[in-house]
């Protein structure tokens, strides 16, 4: 069992690497005629062409690495991911990532809550929607493209909002989020 948790948080790390790649480039405001949004009626003014496209290059250089790396782990990693080029992996695990988060924003402009703002109904379950949309997104990219166990799978949908999460009070302490999550 401990196996198939380390595989779920290994197979995470590029995504936290990029994502907070991609919180010092807004933080810095790096690649600022990227920022527009992209439909800020359906979405809001906070999912930008950036955001797209820093996450999907950002996640590409954590792949290769864990790429390189998996071999030395040996047994210890349940899914080989050396065998999609880490190109395409990173791609469309940043992709993953984006696209998945888009619904809620979707839904959180229709019930008029501003962007970057929490909900004041049903607060836990968009709080909880905000840090899984993500993981589940790159959970099925996962599963499209690698032969990954169930078990990793569904860990990393149980596992991915609270690492989400730790995420973003890390990046909260360090300054650069505005808010912890």
């Amino acid at each position: 069992m401990s196996e198939v948790i380390i595989t779920a948080l290994w197979l995470m790390v590029p995504l936290i690497l990029s994502g907070s790649f991609h919180m010092l480039v807004v933080r810095k405001n790096w690649f600022s005629a990227w920022a527009t949004p992209i439909h800020e009626q359906a979405f809001g003014r906070n999912k930008t062409w950036r955001g797209v496209a820093v996450m999907i290059l950002g996640t590409i250089p954590g792949t290769a690495l864990f790429n390189l790396a998996t071999p030395l782990a040996g047994n210890i990693i349940l899914v080989d991911i050396t065998q999609v080029h880490p190109f395409l992996l990173g791609s469309l695990l940043g992709l993953g990532y984006v696209i998945a988060e888009l619904p809620n924003s979707y839904i959180k402009r229709r019930l008029n809550i501003p962007p970057g703002q929490q909900a004041s109904r049903h607060a836990f379950w968009f709080t909880l929607l905000d840090q899984a949309d993500s993981a589940i997104g790159c959970a099925l990219v996962y599963a499209i493209l690698t032969d990954i166990p169930i078990a990793v799978f569904m860990w990393i949908i149980l596992l991915g909002p609270l690492v989400h999460l730790i995420a973003n009070v890390t990046l909260y302490s360090a300054g650069l989020r505005k808010r912890p999550f």
